[in-house]
């Protein structure tokens, strides 16, 4: 004897009706209210933390920047971190112009852009080495510095002395 065969007609029995919120007063809306943000904080929580990260270094940097409790050495180890990021993103600046201008070019169809693409590299090749030109002739022709005469300058303070940490870190920029 067989077994009965199921049946693979499927009818869909999920009916959706829109339903009117009703009126919860103050307090309900304000609850609905708090439970979107919940939800939405969840959704964008990298976003919320890096917001408050830097409206917390913002604000512990003037804190700390205008109390006198740290002394300058103390204030250049907390500087520290914060020029090394900055100097990062200078490093890169370069390469993501020129990566950004080759994935443009790339994505162009190369019969019918080939032309406008080889003129763009061109163009940004001939600035280029027009500004370091420029650059070294201006240098050269004006030379920054040539007449100062070192003894006349006025020195202020001493010249601060150097400890292991002040060299570590200079090795590491």
């Amino acid at each position: 004897m067989q077994p009965p065969q199921e049946n693979t007609d499927k009818v869909n029995t999920h009916v959706h009706t829109a339903v009117p919120q009703e009126d919860l007063g103050r307090m309900g809306n304000f609850k609905r209210f708090g439970a979107k943000c919940v939800k939405n904080s969840r959704d964008n929580l990298l976003l919320l933390l890096l917001l408050v990260s830097v409206i917390m270094g913002t604000g512990i940097g003037f804190l700390a920047r205008n109390s006198h409790v740290f002394s300058k050495r103390e204030i250049m180890y907390l500087q520290f971190p914060g020029e090394m990021l900055m100097r990062m993103l200078k490093m890169l600046i370069l390469p993501i112009i020129l990566s950004s201008l080759i994935a443009g070019i790339a994505g162009l169809d190369a019969k019918t852009c080939g032309k406008m693409g080889l003129r763009c590299i061109g163009y940004f090749a001939c600035t280029t080495l027009l500004s370091v030109i420029l650059g070294i002739v201006l240098a050269v022709s004006i030379q920054p510095g040539k007449g100062a005469d070192s003894s006349k300058l006025k020195r202020y303070g001493a010249a601060t002395k150097l400890n292991s940490a002040d060299t570590f870190l200079d090795l590491i920029r």
